[in-house]
């Protein structure tokens, strides 16, 4: 029995390792396009944690407006439906916090819970993101239940969410434009 749980947390760690490794090979292909990077990171961040989606979205200075740059398993009538309060969102992200919401229904920074219920999410996890000095991310995994994160599937978060802002830096870059967005 404990030599099967072994197996099963390597081969979850090989999992991951093997998906933070493509990130990395998509990225730095200079003929991937940005939105198909990004959506590449959520689709892995859902799969990766069993979640019900995943969104990237992008907070520009001077903006308490968080653009969904990117989603995957998630209706365009929830990500439009504003369930999280932004302004709380914004704050939390430019402060570095990671948000975890176990309870749409008893946690006030949830706004829309009618669209919430709907989608069918009830937890979500939230890993914000500098991409430089004026422009943050957040990382959003959206679960159907109550999600205890293992600390790997934090690790692995945690990297593909840096991983997005190596993308849009890079995509930034290679285009010599100002925003990448």
């Amino acid at each position: 029995m404990q030599g099967e749980g072994l197996m099963k947390e390597n081969n979850m760690s090989d999992s991951y390792f093997y998906a933070l490794n493509r990130v990395i090979d998509v990225i730095y292909r200079e003929e991937e396009d940005l939105a198909d990077v990004l959506y590449f990171v959520v689709s892995l961040a859902t799969e990766l944690t069993a979640a019900k989606g995943s969104t990237i979205r992008v907070l520009e200075q001077g903006s308490f407006n968080l653009k969904a740059v990117s989603s995957y398993g998630l209706s365009q009538n929830y990500l439009e439906a504003g369930v999280i309060d932004s302004g709380k969102s914004a704050t939390e992200i430019m402060e570095g916090d990671t948000i975890i919401i176990n309870d749409f229904e008893n946690d006030p920074r949830i706004k829309n819970l009618k669209a919430a219920q709907k989608e069918g999410v009830n937890a979500v996890i939230g890993i914000p993101f500098s991409v430089n000095e004026t422009t943050y991310s957040i990382l959003r995994v959206y679960f159907p239940s109550k999600k205890v994160p293992t600390h790997e599937e934090m690790e692995m978060l945690n990297s593909l969410g840096k991983l997005s802002c190596m993308a849009i830096e890079h995509s930034v870059i290679s285009s010599g434009r100002e925003s990448g967005l």
